[in-house]
């Protein structure tokens, strides 16, 4: 039986994953600024929009993490996608990080519940899903400490740069690591595109189909160089699943993860009018 669902699963395009997670922030703020950032869901990257009902509690309030290895949360104010950090942050560099955490999805003919297989025993595919979005700010200007921001702040799957993201140029090599359970994941396959790119293909990008600019996997230290072709808003985005121990609660795991780096100063407009 657990065979023909596995087969199901491979099959069958999963609703579950149409989302993507990313947080939409600025790139710097003063020193005497307040942080205010959103958590992005949704099929319409970089639109941002409100979390159905029924899945608000799946998230994590959006977290600061300083380069010490402090992390603080940040307050839900406004639509339940925005947010307001609780105090002034010191000037630095710092990780903003959206986590979906861990949930159960099953389809039946009635379609996709946050459910298990024991508590949907005609469910045709099952997942545990996790997804997880990071973007770096810099508060009150200076330097990036390269090393210290190329370090993984702790997420299940994570992309991790080992260049400064404000300093990419376009057509220059950035490189990224690929890290699942805080180890280097090799063979993993890493895409990235950005609103400008999507919005040469506007049919594609407002059929759910957006064009992506760039793939290439990880090599076995889980590196692989991002090479931007234009300026825009750019998400790198990698995924990996493994099968679930349980297979009689669930099938696999099914984790994703986006880096939002910005380029140049183009941005593209209306691309879901």
């Amino acid at each position: 039986m657990h065979k023909t669902l596995l087969a199901a699963l491979v099959a069958v395009s999963s609703l579950v994953s149409a989302h993507e997670l990313w947080v939409s922030a600025p790139d710097k703020i003063a020193a005497d600024d307040v942080l205010k950032a959103d958590l992005g869901y949704s099929d319409y990257f970089p639109t941002l929009e409100a979390i159905a009902g029924d899945r608000v509690q799946i998230f994590k309030p959006l977290a600061i993490h300083a380069t010490d290895g402090k992390t603080q949360e940040m307050n839900q104010k406004g639509e339940n996608y925005q947010y307001e950090a609780k105090d002034k942050l010191a000037a630095g560099s710092y990780w903003l990080s959206a986590v979906y955490q861990p949930t159960f999805w099953s389809k039946n003919k009635d379609g996709w519940k946050q459910q298990n297989l024991t508590e949907m025993t005609d469910a045709t595919t099952c997942q545990q899903a996790q997804m997880f979005g990071k973007k770096l700010l810099s508060v009150g200007g200076g330097a990036v400490d390269v090393a210290a921001i190329s370090k993984p702040i702790g997420q299940n799957l994570e992309i991790v740069p080992l260049a400064d993201p404000t300093q990419i140029k376009v057509d220059e090599r950035f490189p990224v690591q690929i890290y699942y359970q805080g180890k280097p994941l090799a063979g993993a396959t890493v895409i990235a595109t950005s609103d400008t790119f999507m919005a040469k293909d506007l049919d594609a990008t407002r059929d759910e189909r957006p064009p992506q600019a760039f793939s290439g996997k990880t090599d076995k230290d889980g590196k692989v160089n991002v090479i931007p072709q234009l300026e825009g808003l750019w998400k790198i985005k990698v995924a990996h699943k493994a099968p679930f121990e349980d297979q009689k609660t669930c099938l696999e795991y099914s984790n994703t993860a986006t880096l939002l780096v910005p380029i140049g100063s183009q941005r593209a407009e209306n691309l879901y009018k």
